[in-house]
């Protein structure tokens, strides 16, 4: 949506015709919504009215309604900006640069539990840089140590910081770390750079989890799951994993002599160039939908590694494979090579957009099982981009994923994109999916949709 767009839809429901004079007596309570609206901007980044007068009503003596708030904010929304209200809701005032982002966010934290710190708590919150947690700073204090300039050092943590805090992914870490000149000298270095990272990442409250971290919302989730008899899921986060200790897959096997073989290997992902061709078309695909669609402000560039935020990219994909024929489009319009051409044809025809559920790691691939056309349970080997899947994933199998499978060059990958779920498998479920691979292998592994 353009600027211009998003100014009209904050004026409609941020309306100067609005603005009255605070009514008598109630001048300090104005001030303490104020504080709790920017707290809950800053640690939910979108609430309803209603939620937000019962955590303010829980909280203190002095009592207010939905309406009440519209009236005693509007004048400081209109003056200070820091957040405003869309519909319902009150939303942080970065969602009025894209005002998709209300939708986004709405989608993510639908279904999750609400964290609510205690009063005193919840008010540290006003400022925004607040953070609860020491895992920032020890990401800061090794990146002091390890580089020599301390005004790049300083730049490249908050850009990091932002990108890490508000980005589900990692893939902007090596742009941002060349444009800061921030270089590491060793792959051990890096390797410690990246713990701390997603130890900090997994640590950290963020909008799409309602201000939950990742690692206590999946402790809920494990926690609901063990009361129905269902296997708990490990966290998000990657810690490097020793060679003699059990396999993240949930095989039984130490790691040596399961995925680490995988691993080694790397012939269960893309080649660098296999790797840099993909990206290269994909991105070149995505530019193009975005300029046709009219979809987020920033422009993609055919180049990898990108600019823009997966996180961002995201939203251009989910518009692609609804209007897959947009590939058509890009076809005939761009000036591509044959074998481009060629690649972009059979994802245009032969995509395989769903749920897959992963079921063995193989040196070449991972394994996944879903019905075809007719309906039939058929296994595929899914090769991975710059990482194979079980380095990826490191969730005990089976794995539940939602991504679309593509074809390329004579290997079957997948959209850069892979949705998992936090849900774990009993004995009972477990024995039926060993029966079903029984019964598909007959057919074999499909390792080409051509």
């Amino acid at each position: 949506m353009i600027k211009d767009e998003n100014n009209k839809v904050f004026e409609l429901y941020n309306r100067k015709s609005d603005v009255v004079r605070c009514p008598y007596g109630r001048a300090i309570v104005r001030e303490k919504l104020d504080s709790y609206a920017q707290a809950a901007m800053n640690l939910y980044g979108i609430i309803s009215r209603s939620e937000f007068v019962d955590i303010f009503n829980e909280q203190n003596v002095d009592q207010t309604t939905e309406e009440e708030v519209y009236i005693l904010l509007l004048p400081l929304v209109l003056k200070e900006g820091w957040y405003g209200f869309y519909k319902e809701y009150i939303v942080h005032y970065w969602v009025f640069e894209d005002l998709e982002l209300a939708d986004y966010l709405l989608k993510h934290q639908e279904d999750k539990p609400r964290y609510i710190p205690k009063k005193d708590e919840f008010l540290k919150y006003v400022n925004e840089y607040y953070v609860d947690n020491d895992a920032w700073w020890d990401v800061r204090v090794f990146m002091r140590e390890v580089f020599d300039n301390p005004k790049d050092v300083r730049e490249g943590y908050q850009e990091i910081k932002d990108y890490i805090t508000y980005d589900s992914g990692i893939s902007e870490l090596g742009p941002i770390l060349d444009r800061h000149n921030l270089i590491f000298r060793s792959e051990e270095q890096f390797e410690e750079f990246i713990n701390l990272i997603m130890f900090a990442k997994n640590n950290t409250r963020i909008w799409e989890n309602n201000g939950y971290t990742p690692s206590e919302l999946l402790e809920i989730f494990a926690e609901r799951n063990k009361s129905n008899n269902i296997i708990k899921f490990p966290t998000l986060q990657k810690p490097k994993i020793g060679r003699n200790e059990p396999c993240p897959c949930g095989s039984g096997k130490k790691y040596k002599k399961c995925c680490a073989m995988v691993d080694d290997a790397k012939t269960a992902q893309l080649s660098s160039e296999e790797c840099r061709l993909f990206y290269e078309i994909w991105y070149g695909l995505m530019g193009f939908v975005n300029e046709q669609e009219r979809i987020i402000k920033a422009k993609i560039k055919p180049e990898y590694p990108n600019d823009v935020s997966d996180v961002i990219v995201h939203k251009v994909r989910e518009v692609l494979w609804k209007k897959p024929e947009l590939i058509d489009e890009y076809i005939n319009k761009a000036e591509l090579s044959q074998e481009k051409i060629d690649i972009l044809k059979l994802w245009r025809t032969k995509h395989k957009k769903g749920m897959f559920l992963v079921l063995e790691y193989q040196p070449e691939y991972a394994v996944a099982i879903a019905p075809n056309e007719q309906g039939e349970d058929r296994l595929y080997g899914i090769k991975g981009m710059s990482n194979s899947l079980a380095n990826i994933l490191r969730q005990n199998l089976p794995v539940m994923i939602e991504t679309v499978l593509l074809p390329f060059k004579g290997k079957i990958i997948y959209d850069s994109y892979i949705g998992t779920f936090p849900i774990g498998y009993a004995k009972g479920a477990k024995a039926l999916f060993s029966e079903m691979h029984d019964k598909t292998i007959e057919h074999g592994i499909i390792t080409s949709l051509e």
